[in-house]
C-alpha cells in the first residue's frame, strides 16, 4: 500500500529532513558529551580524550576532532543554543593549553615528569594537620603553587582539586641581548613557537568568519601564522590563543589571550595556505571596527628608523600590470607609474586594481625589465590616487 503524501510535499524532501534531524541530534550528542569531558578532566591527556602511550599524530587528530565539534563548519552549527557558548571556549581554552604541551616533545617529557612525581607522593591523611612552619617534602603542582604562579608556566584550570602545571621554563621566551641591531630590523624579536590560534574576521559578504590555525612564530608584539581564508593587509582580526604570559601586553591570569590584530603583510598562498603576519593591537580595537569591521585600517606613521634594508627613491616609471590570482588566472591588465622605487620593490599609483589578487606581473618597457611580485600593501592617499605596494620576488629592480 502506497503513502499518500500532502499537495506540494514530497517523499525525497521529508526523508532528507529526517536524515538533517539525526545528524543535528547525533552532533549535539557528541558536543555534550566532548564538553563533559574536557569539564571534568583532570589532566591534559584527559582533556583531548587520549592516552598516555598515543603518538603525536592521535593527539593532532583529537585536538582537530575536537575543534570541528566546538566550531562546526556546517551551517547547523549555528544553531548552537546561546548559553552553550561559554562552555564552548571553557573547552576551546583547555584543549588548546593541552594541546600546545602534549603535541611538543620537550613540554610533554616536562609534564609527564610532573604527573609521575604527583604520582609517587604519599597520600596526607585529611584529619591531620601539619604543624605551622612544616614543608611538604613533595611539593604540590596546583594553581597556588610557586610554579604555577611563575611566568611560563601552563596551568591546568579544570575547576577541581588537582590543578596539573608545567614546571617552570627559565629563559625560553626572553629577548636575546646578543642579537644584532643591523641583523634584525624587528622592534621585539621572535620565536618559533606553535601553539593553536583561533582567528575572528569579518567578510563584507558573509559577515563574521572563524578559522581554526596554528601560530609560526610569536613575539611580544605579534604573530606569524598561517590561514586559508583570502585576506587583505590592512584587515582587522581578533585572535585566541594560549600566549605565554612573558609575552602578553594584558590578561595575565587568563588562559587564553584575546588580542586584536592588524594584518601587515600576507605572502602568496602555497597549496592555498598564506602566511600572515598580524601586529598587535590590543584588547580594544581600532576608532570605526565596530560600524565597519571589514575595513581595511592604516596604522599610525612609524617614527623610528627605517626599517628597510635597501633604500627608496623617488622615481616615476611608466609600466604595466598584470594582475593574477592565487591559481594564475589573469585579472585584467593596466598601465601605471611608480612613485618610487627600490631594489626589492616599487610603490605605484593610480591604479585600478582588482578587488582581490595575490601576484602581479611588471613590466617596464624603456628597461627591458619584467618580473613577478607579490602584494605588501594598498591603500588611497591623500590626492584619492589607490597606491599599492608590491615586493619583487624573482628578480631585483635594475637601478643605475
Amino acid at each position: 500500500m502506497s503513502s499518500t503524501l500532502a499537495p506540494g510535499e514530497s517523499g525525497f524532501d521529508t526523508d532528507f529532513a529526517a536524515v538533517v534531524s539525526n545528524q543535528i541530534s547525533a552532533y549535539f550528542l557528541d558536543l555534550e558529551g566532548v564538553l563533559d569531558r574536557v569539564d571534568t578532566a583532570t589532566t591534559y591527556y584527559q582533556a583531548l580524550g587520549v592516552e598516555r602511550t598515543d603518538g603525536q599524530e592521535k593527539i593532532k587528530s583529537s585536538f582537530h576532532q575536537l575543534l570541528n565539534l566546538l566550531f562546526p563548519p556546517y551551517a547547523f552549527g549555528r544553531s548552537i543554543p546561546i548559553e552553550i557558548n561559554p562552555r564552548i571556549e571553557r573547552a576551546f581554552q583547555k584543549a588548546s593549553l593541552a594541546f600546545a604541551v602534549l603535541a611538543s616533545f620537550t613540554k610533554r617529557k616536562e609534564y609527564d615528569s610532573a604527573l609521575q612525581s604527583l604520582a609517587n607522593r604519599p597520600p596526607v591523611a585529611e584529619n591531620k594537620q601539619a604543624s605551622p612552619g612544616a614543608k611538604s617534602p613533595h611539593p604540590r603542582l596546583d594553581s597556588t603553587s610557586p610554579a604555577a604562579d611563575s611566568p611560563g608556566s601552563t596551568p591546568v584550570d579544570t575547576g577541581r582539586n588537582l590543578n596539573l602545571s608545567m614546571p617552570k621554563q627559565r629563559g625560553v621566551y626572553t629577548e636575546s641581548h646578543n642579537a644584532k641591531s643591523n641583523d634584525n630590523r624587528r622592534r621585539c624579536e621572535r620565536f618559533k613557537l606553535k601553539i593553536p590560534a583561533r582567528v575572528t574576521g569579518h567578510d563584507r559578504r558573509i559577515g563574521k568568519w572563524h578559522e581554526m590555525t596554528e601560530t609560526v612564530e610569536v613575539s611580544r608584539t605579534g604573530v606569524l601564522l598561517r590561514l586559508r581564508k583570502q585576506i587583505k593587509p590592512g584587515t582587522v582580526l581578533y585572535l585566541t590563543f594560549p600566549l605565554p604570559s612573558k609575552l602578553r601586553a594584558h590578561g595575565f591570569a587568563e588562559q587564553s589571550y584575546n588580542v586584536y590584530g592588524f594584518v601587515r603583510r600576507v605572502e602568496p598562498p602555497r597549496k592555498g595556505v598564506r602566511s600572515v603576519g598580524v601586529e598587535f593591537i590590543g584588547e580594544h580595537p581600532p576608532a570605526g571596527f565596530l560600524d565597519k569591521p571589514w575595513s581595511v585600517f592604516r596604522p599610525k606613521q612609524w617614527g623610528g628608523r627605517d626599517r628597510r634594508r635597501p633604500d627608496r627613491h623617488e622615481q616615476i616609471e611608466h609600466i604595466t600590470i598584470d594582475y593574477f590570482d592565487e591559481s594564475m588566472h589573469s585579472l585584467g591588465r593596466e598601465k601605471a607609474k611608480t612613485e618610487n622605487i627600490s631594489r626589492t620593490g616599487l610603490r605605484i599609483f593610480g591604479t585600478t586594481a582588482p578587488a582581490e589578487f595575490d601576484l602581479v606581473m611588471i613590466s617596464c618597457a624603456r628597461l627591458n625589465f619584467q618580473a613577478m611580485a607579490a602584494l605588501r600593501n594598498r591603500y588611497v592617499g591623500k590626492d584619492r590616487l589607490e597606491r599599492i605596494c608590491v615586493q619583487l620576488v624573482d628578480k631585483e629592480w635594475p637601478l643605475r
